[in-house]
């Protein structure tokens, strides 16, 4: 037994009664948010569910603790094994035409030092808002769109794209029933690109940037940070620029964190 479930389970669960009494829940409408659960459970939505209103909370609370960049949402698409690239994520033919983007910045410590060989892993949706590799979301081979850039002797990464777009998380199930048929909300997420930043000895950072500019930054569905990770509007010679940094706190802090 822990009492560390325990404890949390017996506070969720009073919290939620506290809900049901301040706004007089009839029982009717608790035989409706059951059965809405139940339709959530059979269509497999269930994780998607608890992301939507809890992940970003949870890396709230992780971020409380953190001394060096922030951390921001994984999301669901992440898929191991990226190959390794030099300069440019693969790009699909069809794909050649569209809007080019780079992404590039520094690694450093939590005192400014640079790290070489981190290594970042990078992802990021097609032109139709369409992860790779997902089989929900049709046959984009996993190779496109993704990788894994390594830093050079003076921790800075750079590697070219094409832009990413908006999209929908899945809402033809309980879960975008509930967003925006009982709640008059909606479903998108800004355009972004995902990182995921491991170096010896230095903490693990999840993170993420959105396009100064883009739509739903303020707005996401999943409450993915808004402004704290949007990268300023910048060209050079026609490419979109998003020059991110990031600062790496030891992985000793991990373990202090939690203690």
């Amino acid at each position: 037994m822990s009492d560390r479930v325990t404890t949390i389970t017996t506070d969720i669960v009073e919290a939620v009664r506290d809900v049901l009494r301040k706004h007089d829940v009839t029982f009717q409408e608790y035989r409706a948010g059951f059965m809405h659960l139940v339709k959530t459970q059979q269509a497999g939505e269930i994780p998607l569910l608890i992301d939507v209103f809890f992940n970003s909370t949870i890396v709230d609370i992780e971020n409380s603790t953190r001394k060096g960049s922030k951390a921001a949402i994984q999301g669901p698409y992440f898929v191991e094994g990226a190959p390794h690239v030099s300069g440019e994520l693969a790009i699909r033919d069809e794909d050649k035409d569209q809007p080019r983007m780079v992404m590039r910045g520094q690694v450093t410590d939590i005192a400014g030092k640079p790290v070489p060989g981190a290594v970042i892993d990078v992802w990021h949706s097609t032109p139709e808002g369409r992860y790779s590799g997902i089989e929900r979301h049709g046959e984009v081979d996993k190779k496109y769109y993704r990788g894994k850039i390594t830093t050079d002797a003076n921790g800075r990464y750079e590697c070219h794209s094409i832009l990413p777009a908006p999209y929908q998380i899945p809402n033809k199930g309980p879960t975008g029933q509930l967003l925006e048929e009982y709640m008059g909300g909606h479903s998108w997420r800004p355009a972004h690109i995902h990182y995921w930043v491991q170096a010896d000895g230095q903490r693990d950072l999840i993170s993420q940037a959105y396009f100064e500019g883009g739509d739903y930054i303020e707005d996401d569905c999943c409450n993915g940070g808004g402004s704290d990770f949007m990268v300023p509007e910048v060209y050079e010679d026609g490419v979109r620029v998003m020059e991110v940094d990031f600062r790496l706190e030891p992985a000793q802090a991990v373990m202090q964190a939690a203690e």
